[in-house]
């Protein structure tokens, strides 16, 4: 049963993806195309119907009933190179690179005036997601959830805000957050002979698949001042999601013949972090510029355990820490018809070296943001691009560990390293 009991361990990696196409850890604030040529220092403003994730207390300002819908599309990449490793079958210098994809994600919202003082919402979006996509030969493909795994999202965000003075506005909601993950890894099941290359013992290895949904509540909530005729304050919060996964399903299907080995249940709990987004914008003429920061509670996540139908169950500590991603955003309005937009952002990695791995590998990310917003009559098109730099990081720490029985321990180490990932978000905005 320990075979077993250690390839089920992806569940406690649900939260360890790796997310090069986002905010870091796997958090997404790609969430319009306005805040996307931003750099999501969009959370004084909030100006249009994105508002109610960025900061729900904005809406108050939007005339009449506002539809938005929109996209954004993300092409990431990256390279393991290896140190080199006989037992593994590998050379000094060999890399690997992820498989090229694109990734989307989808955004819709909806707000209405009530009157001068009341306005309330409803928006979709994906909160939380990544994906991974190692080749087969991946040197770290025993890695659980290494091969190809995928987390999405998808939360359901009803809000209202009130103005109470022309200064000060609040805005408050739930929302209904689905999980879905799909996780898969190559993993022992017998004792192979050295080297562990890709062609060979396929008779000893498994593909491991697991997935498992859930829904999970959480809330969201924000308030704006207006300082002065020129400075506007804004602030919001959302609240942590915690997940329950009581009926999660995994199937081992063997790498030589393509039959299924072993399906069993799971159980695992997640909790999503909380958020705590700030921004002071300053608005002159034909100039709009926001600073903002944001914390993410990360340090919730220090481990996670996983209950197995067969009887067993795993801990898997990760130790992660609390971060900050700091913002500076400017648009300048040429004229009634375009605005045009500029920013950069510096996000902090939660991932301490001690708990590295192939599936979260991001180190502190510098992001060049640059977007349009073209209005004519009732509709507003926004286009909005940014260019992600990762950090390189090297890997050398027991989660690199590949366990073989009667051989000796060997280990995995290099650096990931070229990472970077380009991000395209189109929203188009009617106002009825």
């Amino acid at each position: 049963m320990k075979v077993r009991a250690a390839l089920t361990l992806p569940v406690l990696l649900i939260l360890a993806l790796p997310s090069f196409l986002f905010a870091n850890g796997f958090d997404i604030y790609e969430q319009s195309a306005k805040a996307v040529g931003l750099g999501g220092a969009f959370i004084a403003q909030a100006d249009d119907p994105s508002a109610i994730f960025f900061n729900p207390a904005g809406i108050v300002q939007l005339e009449g009933t506002q539809l938005s819908l929109g996209a954004c599309a993300i092409r990431p990449t990256m390279q393991f190179k290896t140190d080199g490793n006989p037992a593994m079958g590998t050379a000094p210098g060999q890399t690997w690179t992820i498989k090229d994809h694109v990734w989307t994600i989808p955004n819709a919202y909806l707000t209405h005036r009530i009157n001068d003082n009341i306005s309330a919402g409803i928006g979709v979006f994906s909160h939380f997601g990544l994906g991974v996509n190692w080749p087969n030969t991946f040197e770290g493909r025993f890695t659980p959830g290494t091969i190809e795994s995928v987390l999405t999202t998808l939360s359901v965000s009803p809000v209202i805000a009130v103005k109470p003075s022309e200064r000060f506005s609040i805005g408050f909601g739930p929302y209904a957050q689905y999980l879905n993950i799909d996780l898969r890894n190559r993993a022992f099941v017998g004792l192979p002979a050295p080297p562990f290359t890709s062609d060979r013992n396929l008779a000893q290895t498994v593909d491991a698949e697991l997935k498992g949904t859930d829904w999970g509540w959480g809330y969201n909530a924000g308030l704006r001042v207006n300082i002065t005729k020129s400075f506007i304050f804004g602030a919001s919060y959302i609240s942590r999601v915690n997940h329950d996964f009581t009926d999660g399903k995994q199937t081992l299907t063997s790498s030589a013949t393509g039959q299924v080995v072993v399906r069993q249940d799971f159980s695992s709990s997640i909790t999503l972090p909380a958020k705590l987004r700030t921004g002071l914008a300053w608005k002159q003429d034909l100039w709009t510029v926001e600073i903002g920061a944001e914390w993410t509670e990360w340090s919730s996540y220090r481990t996670l355990r996983a209950d197995f139908a067969n009887g067993t169950s795993l801990d898997s500590p990760k130790n992660w820490h609390d971060v900050w991603m700091y913002r500076l955003g400017a648009q300048y309005s040429l004229n009634k018809y375009l605005d045009l937009r500029a920013a950069f952002l510096f996000d902090q990695s939660p991932v301490p070296r001690s708990t590295l791995d192939p599936l979260v590998p991001s180190g502190d990310r510098s992001v060049l943001c640059l977007g349009v917003g073209v209005h004519f009559g009732r509709y507003t098109v926004d286009v909005g691009y940014n260019h992600v730099w990762d950090q390189s990081r090297r890997w050398t720490n027991p989660s690199g560990n590949v366990n073989l029985g009667p051989y000796p321990l060997t280990r995995v180490t290099g650096q990931f390293q070229d990472a970077y990932a380009d991000l395209l978000a189109v929203n188009v905005t009617y106002r009825f």
